[in-house]
C-alpha cells in the first residue's frame, strides 16, 4: 500500500491476510480489495499475508486484521475491519460529514444492487464460475478444497438471492439483479463525473467498497461478462480503478508480489500437469480414505507414544531438535535428556546418576559448541555487513561527488545558453529593422512599375498576370495596386488604370477562389492554407469561408433517414479540426458553420416535422404536435449544450439565440396550443365517465350550497341515482398534467412559464374538483335518505367522501411536488394558493352538509326502532327477573355497530374521530329523551338499566372519551331507578352523581312510580 508524506496512524494491526493476487490486482477477492483500499486511503501501513495456509483460507473469512504478533484475531470481513477502524479513531469519512446521509445512502444502494450484480457475475454464471473457482484453488491447493469451497460459495449466494428475492423464477430473479446493477452503474457515473472519487478531491469508504467490486469485474477473469463490459464502456469507472491501482496500491509489500509472481507461474501451467496433479490427488485420498476404513474396522492399529521418538534421536539431534523448535522450552529438554538418559526409568532401582550427571555434561558441551559456533557465524556476519556497508558508502559518496559536478555544469550550461539565445534574439531584431525596410522599398518599387504601366494607355496590360503559376505574387501585386490606386483622386488620368485594376483585381479573386475549390475538392490541405491566406486580403474572403462551408454541408443531410440532431455533433468533430489547421481566426468559421447548419438544415428539418399538425383542431393531432414540438426542442437543447461543451463561440447565448431562432414561431402559439389541447382532453375523460353508465343525467345544475341546505331543512326525502365517482379520472387527469407541465417547464421561460403552470393547474382544479368531485357529492347528497327512514338506512355518501378524501390527497401531493416549486416566489403563486383553498372549502362544506344529513337519517331510523317499546314494558305488573337487555336494545345496537363498520371502512383519520364523536353525542341524546318518555317500576327500572348498560358498551365503539363519560353518567342516573328508597340520599352523594346538580338527579328520580309515596323528593334535597 502507498505511503504517505503524513504521519501514518499508529494501531495495535501486527497484519493483513488476505487471498493473493491475480493479474494486476493486489487480491482477487472483492472483500480484500476494498480492505486494501481502504487502509491506502487511510494510510495505515500494515504488514500483508497472503501465505497463510491452504487451511486457513478455507477455514477463515478474509480479509482477516491480526494483532497481538498475529495472535489475536480483531476483525475479519470488510464492514468489520471498517468498524473496528472506526473504534480506533481512523475515520476516513470525518470530514464529509456534513454530506453524511449522501454517503449512508449511496453505499446502501451499492450493497443492495450493485455488489449482488456482481456476486452474480461471479459465482452463478455458468461461463465464469469455473474460472472463478480455479483462482480461488490456487490458494486452496487445488480439490479437494477449492471443490468444497466454490461449492458452498454457490449454495450460499443462492440461499441469500432466495430469501431476499423469493424462490419462484430465479432466472427472472436473476435478470433482475442484473439490470439493477446497470443501473446502480450509470448512477455511480453521473456521481463520478469528471472527479476523482465519488465526493471529491478525497477519498471516502464509499470510494474503497466500489473500487472493491469494480476492480475484479474489469480486471479479472469475468472481463468479457455483459455486467464487466458495461462498466468497462464508462470511462471515468475505469479510470477511478486505474488511478487508485496506481496511486494508492502500487508499492505493495513484497510477499504480495511475490506471490502475484507464484500465482503466474501456477497459472501458467500446462492442462496435462493440471490434470496429473488432480489424478494423484484423487489417489491419494483414495489410499487415505482405505487406511481410514481399516483403521476403524479395526484390521491395523497404531500406536504411537510421543516419549518413543525420543530414542531414536542421537543426544546432539536431540539437543539441536530442542533448540530449532520455534516453542523452545529449558524445562522440556531437561526432561527430555533425562528421559533419554535414563531411558525412561528414573525411578528404577539401578539408576545411576552419575551416567545421569555426564548426559548433563555432554549435553552441556553439545550447546557449549552450538553457541561457539553460533558466535563465529555472528562475528563473519558482521564483518560481512561492514565491508558492504563501507562498499556502499563508497559508492554513495562518489555518486554525491558526481552529482555535484554534473549539477555545477547543468548550471553553467543554463547561463551559457541563456547569453546565447539572448544574443540571437538581440541579432534576430537587428536583421528584421534591417530587411523590413529594405523589403518595402523593393515592394515599392514594384508596384511603381506596375502602376507605371497600368497609368499607359497605350501598354496593353491585358496579357499581365497571366501564368498560372505566379498567381500568389499576381495577387499580392494587385493587391497593392488596388490599395494605392484608392488613395489617389478621381482624376481622368487615373480613371482609366483604377478600371483596368479593378478588373485585374476581381479576375484574380476569382482564380483565387476556383483554386479554392479544386484544392478542396482534392483535400490538399497545404494548397487550401496558402489561397485562405492570400484571400484574406480580398473581399472575397468571405466567398472562400462559404465555399468551404458549402463544400463540408454537401451531401451530408441529404439521407430522409438520418438523425439530423446526432448528425450535427459528428459533423462539428469531422470538420473543427480542419478548420482549426487552415484559418487564421477558426472561432469565426465555425460560428458561421453552425449557424449555416442551424438556418438552413436544422430549421427546415422542424418545420416539415411541425407543420403537419399545427392548424389542426383535431385533439389526436393537436397532441402530436405539441408532443413533438416538445420532443424537438428537448433534442435541440441537448445539442446546443453538447456543442456549448466545445467552446464553439465566446458568446455564451450563441446557440441558445440560434435555438430559439428556430422554434420562435412555433413558441408564440404554444400556450393558446397547450391549454386548450389541455381542456379537451379533461372535457373528453369527464364525457367518458358521464357516458360510462348508460344513459347521461341530468346534472342537478343551479343547486347550490344554499339551496342543498333548505332541502335539508325541509326534510326532502326524494332519492336520487348513486354518484358515480371514477377512480381512473383522477389519475387521467393528473397525468395529463404532468405530461403538459412538462413541456411548460421546457418551451416556456420565465413570467409566461408561471403563468402557464397556473392556467394548468387551474383547470385541473376546476374539472376534477367543481365539475366532477363536486357534482358527484351533490348526486352522493340527494341519495340520502329522509330523517324518518322505514328501514335501516345504507349510506352511501360515506363512499363518496372516501373518494373526495383520495382525489384531494393526489391533488395535494401533486402541488406540493410538482407545481409549488416552480411557482415560488411568484404572484401566481398566491393566486394558485386562493383558487385551491376556495375549491377545497365548497367541497368541504358540501361533505358536512352530507355527514349531517346522513347522521340524521341514522339517528332517525334508530329513533324509530325505540319508539316500538311501550309505556307498559317498564310497568309490568308483576316481578320480573331482567338478565339481559331487550329485543328492541338488541336490533338498535345492531344497527349501531353496522353504521360504523361503514363509517370505519369509508373515513379514517380526523374526519373518522369527529364524524363518530358527533354521532355518539347525537345517540346519547336520543337515547336520553328515550328514557324521559316513561315512568318506572323496580323491574321496569332494571329492564331499562340492562338496556342502558348495553349502550355504554357500544359507546366504546365512538371513540370518544366525551361520549363515554355521558352514557356512564347516564348509567349512575338511570340506576336511580332501581335503588332502594332507603339507599338513595348515599347514592347521589357517590361516583359519578356527586358532582351532578340536584335538579338533574331529581328529574330522573321522578321517574319511578313510588316518587311520591315514598316521598323520594326530601330524600334528596335533605343534603
Amino acid at each position: 500500500m502507498s505511503s504517505s508524506a503524513a504521519t501514518e496512524p499508529k494501531l495495535a494491526f501486527t497484519s493483513l491476510c488476505i487471498w493473493p493476487a491475480y493479474n494486476v490486482l493486489p487480491s482477487f477477492d472483492p472483500e480484500c480489495l476494498s480492505v486494501l483500499a481502504h487502509f491506502a486511503f487511510s494510510r495505515l501501513n500494515v504488514p500483508v499475508k497472503t501465505l497463510i495456509g491452504r487451511l486457513m483460507f478455507y477455514k477463515e473469512r478474509l480479509p482477516l486484521l491480526l494483532g497481538d504478533n498475529d495472535s489475536i484475531h480483531l476483525a475479519a470481513g470488510y464492514d468489520t475491519i471498517v468498524d473496528h477502524c472506526k473504534q480506533s479513531h481512523i475515520d476516513i469519512d470525518e470530514e464529509y460529514h456534513a454530506n453524511n446521509a449522501d454517503l449512508l445512502a449511496l453505499t446502501a444502494l451499492v450493497k443492495s444492487t450493485f455488489i449482488p450484480a456482481v456476486l452474480d457475475t461471479f459465482w452463478l454464471d455458468d461461463a465464469y464460475r469455473s474460472s472463478i473457482i480455479n483462482i480461488y484453488a490456487k490458494a486452496l491447493g487445488g480439490f479437494p478444497l477449492a471443490f468444497f469451497y466454490g461449492k458452498q460459495k454457490t449454495e450460499k449466494l443462492k440461499n441469500q438471492f432466495h430469501i431476499l428475492y423469493g424462490e419462484d423464477n430465479f432466472e427472472q430473479t436473476r435478470k433482475s439483479i442484473f439490470d439493477k446493477g446497470k443501473k446502480v452503474l450509470d448512477h455511480l457515473t453521473d456521481v463520478l463525473g469528471n472527479k476523482s472519487f465519488l465526493f471529491g478531491a478525497s477519498p471516502t469508504s464509499i470510494d474503497a467498497l466500489v473500487f472493491g467490486y469494480l476492480a475484479p469485474l474489469i480486471h479479472g477473469p469475468a472481463s468479457n461478462g455483459a455486467l464487466a463490459r458495461y462498466a468497462s464502456n464508462r470511462k471515468n469507472l475505469r479510470d477511478f480503478v486505474d488511478r487508485i491501482l496506481t496511486v494508492y496500491l502500487g508499492d505493495l509489500p513484497r510477499d504480495i508480489v511475490t506471490t502475484d509472481s507464484t500465482t503466474a507461474t501456477a497459472t501458467s501451467t500446462s492442462p496435462n500437469e493440471d490434470r496429473l496433479r488432480d489424478k494423484v490427488a484423487v489417489i491419494t485420498v483414495g489410499l487415505l480414505t482405505m487406511c481410514a476404513y481399516a483403521y476403524l474396522s479395526g484390521l491395523i492399529r497404531i500406536e504411537i507414544n510421543e516419549k518413543s521418538l525420543l530414542f531414536f534421536l542421537s543426544m546432539e539431534e536431540l539437543v539441536l531438535a530442542n533448540l530449532d523448535s520455534t516453542a523452545f522450552d529449558v524445562d522440556n529438554l531437561i526432561e527430555n535428556i533425562a528421559y533419554k538418559s535414563t531411558d525412561g526409568n528414573v525411578v528404577n532401582e539401578n539408576f545411576d546418576p552419575n551416567l545421569l550427571e555426564s548426559k548433563f555434561r555432554h549435553a552441556m558441551s553439545i550447546l557449549q559448541d552450538y553457541q561457539v559456533q553460533t558466535e563465529q557465524n555472528i562475528k563473519k556476519l558482521e564483518e560481512v555487513c561492514e565491508k558492504e556497508r563501507n562498499t556502499w558508502a563508497d559508492s554513495v559518496a562518489q555518486l554525491e561527488e558526481l552529482y555535484q559536478s554534473t549539477y555545477t555544469g547543468q548550471q553553467e550550461l543554463e547561463m551559457r545558453i541563456s547569453v546565447i539565445s539572448t544574443k540571437v534574439i538581440q541579432i534576430g531584431h537587428q536583421l528584421e529593422s534591417k530587411s523590413n525596410p529594405r523589403q518595402q522599398l523593393v515592394d515599392a518599387r514594384t508596384t511603381a512599375k506596375y502602376l507605371e504601366r497600368f497609368l499607359d494607355a497605350n501598354d496593353d496590360v491585358s496579357l499581365m498576370f497571366q501564368d498560372a503559376s505566379k498567381l500568389e505574387q499576381a495577387a499580392h501585386i494587385i493587391h497593392q495596386l488596388y490599395n494605392v490606386l484608392q488613395e489617389l483622386p478621381d482624376e481622368p488620368k487615373f480613371i482609366d488604370a483604377k478600371a483596368k485594376v479593378k478588373e485585374r483585381h476581381s479576375a484574380i479573386e476569382e482564380e483565387l477562389l476556383l483554386e479554392f475549390s479544386r484544392a478542396q475538392v482534392r483535400n490538399d490541405k497545404k494548397a487550401m492554407k496558402k489561397y485562405i491566406k492570400l484571400l484574406s486580403k480580398f473581399k472575397g474572403h468571405n466567398d472562400c469561408i462559404q465555399n468551404f462551408i458549402t463544400d463540408c454541408l454537401k451531401g451530408y443531410f441529404d439521407n430522409p433517414n438520418i438523425d439530423i440532431f446526432s448528425s450535427i455533433p459528428q459533423l462539428f468533430t469531422k470538420v473543427s479540426e480542419l478548420i482549426n489547421e487552415l484559418f487564421d481566426q477558426p472561432e469565426k468559421v465555425t460560428e458561421r458553420l453552425i449557424t449555416t447548419v442551424y438556418t438552413e438544415k436544422l430549421t427546415p428539418y422542424v418545420r416539415n416535422q411541425l407543420d403537419a399538425y399545427e392548424r389542426s383542431s383535431d385533439l389526436d393531432k393537436m397532441e402530436k404536435y405539441l408532443q413533438t414540438l416538445f420532443t424537438l426542442n428537448k433534442k435541440a437543447t441537448k445539442l446546443s449544450n453538447e456543442l456549448q461543451t466545445q467552446k464553439i463561440s465566446d458568446d455564451p447565448a450563441f446557440l441558445h439565440k440560434l435555438n430559439q431562432h428556430v422554434f420562435k414561431n412555433y413558441l408564440k402559439s404554444y400556450s393558446k396550443y397547450e391549454i386548450n389541447c389541455l381542456e379537451e382532453k379533461f372535457q373528453m375523460h369527464l364525457e367518458r365517465i358521464e357516458s360510462s353508465g348508460g344513459q347521461r343525467r341530468i346534472k342537478p345544475t343551479g343547486l347550490s350550497i344554499t339551496d342543498l341546505i333548505q332541502q335539508r331543512l325541509l326534510n326532502t326525502t326524494d332519492q336520487a341515482d348513486e354518484s358515480r365517482f371514477s377512480p381512473d379520472l383522477a389519475a387521467a387527469l393528473l397525468n395529463d398534467c404532468k405530461t403538459a407541465l412538462s413541456r411548460i417547464t421546457t418551451l416556456s421561460e420565465g413570467s409566461e412559464a408561471s403563468e402557464n403552470t397556473l392556467k394548468c393547474f387551474l383547470r385541473l382544479l376546476n374539472t376534477l374538483g367543481n365539475q366532477h368531485i363536486e357534482t358527484e357529492l351533490q348526486y352522493s347528497l340527494q341519495a340520502i335518505p329522509g330523517p324518518e327512514p322505514k328501514q335501516e338506512p345504507d349510506i352511501r355518501f360515506f363512499h363518496a367522501i372516501l373518494h373526495t378524501n383520495n382525489s384531494i390527497q393526489l391533488i395535494e401531493r401533486y402541488f406540493v411536488m410538482e407545481i409549488a416549486p416552480l411557482l415560488l416566489g411568484t404572484q401566481q403563486q398566491t393566486l394558485l394558493l386562493q383558487a385551491k383553498e376556495k375549491t377545497f372549502g365548497q367541497l368541504e362544506e358540501l361533505i358536512n352538509i352530507g355527514v349531517d344529513k346522513a347522521l340524521s337519517c341514522i339517528i332517525g331510523y334508530v329513533r324509530s326502532i325505540l319508539n316500538e317499546q311501550k309505556r307498559s314494558d317498564f310497568k309490568p305488573e308483576s316481578d320480573l327477573f331482567i338478565t339481559e337487555c331487550s329485543v328492541i336494545c338488541r336490533r338498535v345496537v345492531r344497527s349501531i355497530d353496522n353504521q360504523i363498520a361503514r363509517l370505519e371502512q369509508t373515513t379514517d383519520g380526523k374526519n373518522l374521530t369527529s364524524i363518530l364523536n358527533d354521532f355518539g353525542l347525537r345517540f346519547h341524546r336520543l337515547v336520553t329523551d328515550h328514557v324521559f318518555k316513561f315512568e318506572y317500576n323496580i323491574s321496569g327500572g332494571l329492564m331499562m338499566l340492562q338496556d342502558i348498560s348495553e349502550y355504554k358498551k357500544c359507546s366504546k365503539k365512538f371513540r370518544s372519551s366525551t361520549v363515554e363519560q355521558l352514557f356512564s353518567i347516564l348509567h349512575a342516573l338511570v340506576n336511580l331507578l332501581v335503588v332502594v328508597p332507603d339507599n338513595l340520599r348515599q347514592v347521589v352523594t357517590e361516583g359519578h352523581l356527586a358532582s351532578l346538580p340536584r335538579d338533574t338527579i331529581e328529574s330522573f328520580v321522578q321517574l319511578r312510580t313510588d316518587y311520591k309515596s315514598a316521598r323520594l323528593h326530601a330524600m334528596i334535597t335533605d343534603q
